[in-house]
C-alpha cells in the first residue's frame, strides 16, 4: 500500500468511534428502550455510511481505488436504513444485522492486514481485531437470546474495546504515513 492510501487514517478512527458509541449504548441498555436504541444506532450507522460513500465518490473522482470503501459504504447505508426506518422489527433482526456489519468490518480489516506495509507488531494488532470482530459477527447468528442481557453487556464491552483498538491502530497508520512521507521526501532531496 502506498503512502497516499495511509492518509485516510481517520477512516479507522471513525469506525472506532462507532464501535465505542455502540458499546457505551449497550452498557447502559435498559430492555424497555430497545426500539429507540435501534433507531438511534441506525441513524449513527446511516451517517457513517453517507460519510464513507462521499469518501468513495471523492476517491473515484481522483482515480483512486474505491472498491473496498464502496462495499463498506453500501453495506453500512443498507444496514443504517433498515435500522432507522424499521425500528419496530424484532431484536433478532437487529442482532443479525449487527452480526453482518461486524463480519463485514472484520473481513475488511483482514484485507487491510494483507495489504498494509507496516511492522509485524502493528499488523498483528489489526489481525487480532479483525479476527475478533469477524468472530463476534458470526457468533451473533447463533441463538443469542438465551444469554440476552449478558450478551448485550459483553457486546458493549467488546465493541468499546474494538473501537479503542481501531483508534489506536489509526494513529499507528498515521505515524507510519508521516514516517513514509518524510523518508520519501528525504530520498527526493538526496
Amino acid at each position: 500500500m502506498t503512502t497516499k492510501h495511509l492518509k485516510n487514517w481517520w477512516f479507522l478512527s471513525l469506525n472506532g468511534l462507532v464501535f465505542i458509541a455502540f458499546g457505551l449504548l449497550l452498557l447502559f441498555y435498559i430492555p424497555e428502550e430497545i426500539k429507540p436504541l435501534i433507531k438511534y444506532f441506525g441513524i449513527l450507522v446511516l451517517l457513517f455510511g453517507i460519510i464513507f460513500l462521499v469518501l468513495g465518490i471523492n476517491n473515484f473522482r481522483k482515480n483512486k481505488k474505491v472498491f473496498m470503501i464502496l462495499i463498506q459504504s453500501i453495506s453500512t447505508l443498507g444496514i443504517g436504513i433498515v435500522l432507522t426506518f424499521f425500528p419496530e422489527l424484532s431484536v433478532k433482526l437487529f442482532i443479525i444485522l449487527l452480526g453482518i456489519w461486524m463480519a463485514i468490518t472484520g473481513i475488511i480489516q483482514l484485507v487491510m492486514v494483507a495489504n498494509l506495509a507496516i511492522s509485524p507488531l502493528n499488523k498483528n494488532g489489526l489481525l487480532i481485531n479483525g479476527l475478533l470482530t469477524l468472530g463476534l459477527g458470526v457468533a451473533l447468528f447463533f441463538d443469542p437470546f438465551s444469554w440476552a442481557i449478558f450478551l448485550i453487556k459483553l457486546i458493549g464491552v467488546l465493541a468499546s474495546l474494538f473501537g479503542l483498538l481501531l483508534i489506536y491502530f489509526s494513529f499507528i497508520v498515521k505515524v507510519d504515513s508521516v514516517t513514509n512521507q518524510s523518508s520519501s521526501e528525504s530520498a527526493k532531496s538526496a
